[in-house]
C-alpha cells in the first residue's frame, strides 16, 4: 500500500503546481492523465507522455478520445494489449511475492491465470 500513498502524493503535488488532471486514464497503469501548462499530456505514475487523439465515428459523428503512447506510430491494438497485459502480470506477480494470506494469494493466482489467457488470445490476434 506504500505505492498508493506515493502515487497520490505525486498527483497532489502536480495539482498544487498548476497541472490539470484530465478525465482520461493512462492505458498502461489506469491512473489519471495530467496536462502541464504547455498542453503536454502525460502519466505521472508511468512517467510517459501520452497523445490524446480525437477520432470521429462515421456512424454517429461524435468525437471519441483515444489515448496513444507517444512512441506508437500507428494503432496496433494487439501490441498495445500485449504490453498492458504484460505490465499487469508483472505488477500482480510483485504483489503475489509479498502476500502471505492464502485467500488473497488464491485471488492473485486466479487473476494471473485470467491475464495469461487474455495474453494468449491477444498474441493469436496479432
Amino acid at each position: 500500500m506504500v505505492f498508493i500513498k506515493e502515487d497520490a502524493k505525486k498527483m497532489a503535488d502536480l495539482l498544487r503546481s498548476g497541472h490539470k488532471m484530465l478525465n482520461l486514464s493512462c492505458p498502461i497503469c489506469n491512473n489519471p492523465i495530467f496536462q502541464n501548462k504547455d498542453g503536454v499530456s502525460f502519466c505521472a505514475i508511468c512517467n510517459r507522455e501520452v497523445i490524446v487523439a480525437n477520432n470521429i465515428s462515421d456512424k454517429n459523428v461524435e468525437e471519441k478520445e483515444t489515448i496513444l503512447n507517444k512512441n506508437t506510430k500507428q494503432i496496433n491494438i494487439p501490441s498495445v494489449l500485449i504490453s498492458v497485459l504484460t505490465d499487469k502480470l508483472n505488477w500482480i506477480s510483485k504483489k503475489l511475492e509479498k502476500e502471505t494470506q492464502l485467500d488473497i494469494i488464491e485471488k492473485y493466482l486466479k487473476i494471473i491465470c485470467d491475464l495469461l489467457n487474455l495474453l494468449e488470445k491477444a498474441k493469436r490476434a496479432k
